[in-house]
């Protein structure tokens, strides 16, 4: 059975992530950092915090912990008004330009997979450059894959169904046994970035930028972190794509002004 960390064993992986790893874990919220430590331990059957630390400091479980610390999107489409003001509001501002979108922390295969379907409801698949960083190799390669496992799309396709599209849900989505696929075509622009956004950015400025629900997990010091890196990547008068439970932090509120409000998308 698992070991469960408790906060002293925390404190003493914390600084060992940051110099190995280059993560800065210390300023994740203190709430999430037991869950996900536990979480972590168990699905890695981790039987000592000083096991650990040395699998660490030899390389052996650095993708491992990477690809399970991070927590995945659980649903396509989410929040759907988001979805729809995106293409209905944010979008149509582009027409057939060549358009750069960001996702800085790729979690998952969601996100994307529901970027690219709305682009392509627009018809600017082929126009758009999508870049997806992510430190995890191997959450990399599992949404290369594009496959989702059928048991969890459920919610996805009620999701769909609210953006009240013209198309259907099976025209980008094909299902074989308990996996549902995407159409891999859509793929076809989208560059992936194995590194922390916190390092390294895209290779050309986005237009747009989809940093939903990731800072929830920080404090407020990595938040603030987190959003002057990714703005030093916007054009001028690209968009932030924040989740509705996040806030601009107070050192660029005056940078983001609220495009729309409701969405937390700002402009910069």
């Amino acid at each position: 059975m698992a070991v469960v960390p408790s906060l002293n064993d925390i404190r003493l992986i914390t600084p060992v992530l940051e110099d190995i790893l280059k993560l800065d874990v210390y300023n994740y919220a203190l709430s999430f950092l037991r869950r996900r430590f536990a979480y972590v331990f168990n699905q890695l059957n981790v039987k000592s915090v000083d096991s650990f630390i040395e699998e660490i400091r030899k390389g052996n479980l650095v993708d491992d912990f990477l690809f399970h610390f991070q927590v995945s999107d659980t649903e396509m489409f989410r929040d759907p008004s988001f979805w729809r003001t995106l293409k209905n509001k944010v979008l149509p501002r582009y027409n057939a330009e060549n358009l750069n979108i960001w996702i800085p922390d790729l979690a998952s295969s969601h996100e994307l997979c529901s970027l690219v379907v709305i682009l392509k409801e627009d018809n600017l698949i082929e126009s758009t450059q999508i870049y997806c960083s992510s430190p995890s190799l191997k959450i990399i390669e599992e949404v290369q894959k594009g496959c989702m496992l059928t048991k969890t799309l459920e919610v996805s396709k009620q999701n769909f169904k609210r953006l009240e599209l013209q198309t259907s849900f099976e025209d980008y989505f094909v299902s074989e046994v308990g996996i549902t696929k995407i159409d891999s075509s859509l793929f076809k622009n989208v560059k992936f970035i194995n590194k922390s956004f916190f390092h390294q950015g895209p290779e050309e400025n986005a237009d747009i930028v989809l940093f939903r629900n990731r800072m929830i997990y920080y404090n407020s010091k990595l938040q603030n972190k987190a959003e002057d890196e990714i703005l030093k990547y916007i054009k001028k008068d690209g968009f932030l794509a924040i989740g509705i439970k996040e806030r601009i932090c107070n050192n660029n509120v005056d940078l983001c002004h609220a495009y729309d409000h409701n969405e937390q998308i700002y402009q910069v």
